[in-house]
């Protein structure tokens, strides 16, 4: 568990790093690709949150309270879309902003769970809430 803990973490600082180097500039490019933003961010921590029951100790809803953090940093950089190849026109696109802003509203109802400490709202919040609009973004721009 300690590792999992370790590697959010420093995937939580990396992206707020990344977000203050980006409020200092003048431009806001993106420094990542989409697939690398979900491939390396939102899918470890989207795993860690749908994977969460029987939390006993304040070190597991900790780590998941940093999961929807990280997803949350995520999202916010995915406002920007990618530094790939049209991925910034596709952050334009209203489909795209509505299933981001619902995977970050997801992202905060898990952590409203957690600081709960509801593990019924925590399932709701990830199958209810995240789930959805994280299939229904795959199906319609995963093959792009």
């Amino acid at each position: 568990m300690k590792k999992k803990i370790t590697v959010i973490g420093v995937g939580l600082v990396s992206l707020l790093c990344l977000s203050v180097s980006l409020a200092q500039t003048d431009e806001h490019q993106p420094l990542l690709s989409i697939k690398e933003i979900m491939n390396g961010l939102i899918t470890p921590t989207t795993t860690t949150i749908w994977g969460a029951y029987q939390l006993e100790t304040e070190a597991q809803w900790q780590e998941v309270r940093n999961a929807a953090l990280s997803v949350i940093a995520a999202g916010n950089l995915l406002q920007l879309g990618g530094a790939g190849e049209g991925e910034a026109e596709t952050a334009r696109e209203s489909d795209w902003k509505s299933y981001n802003q619902q995977m970050i509203e997801a992202a905060r109802l898990v952590i409203g769970a957690v600081n709960n400490k509801d593990e019924e709202a925590l399932s709701a919040a990830g199958n209810d809430a995240l789930y959805p609009p994280c299939e229904s973004c795959h199906q319609q721009y995963q093959a792009r």
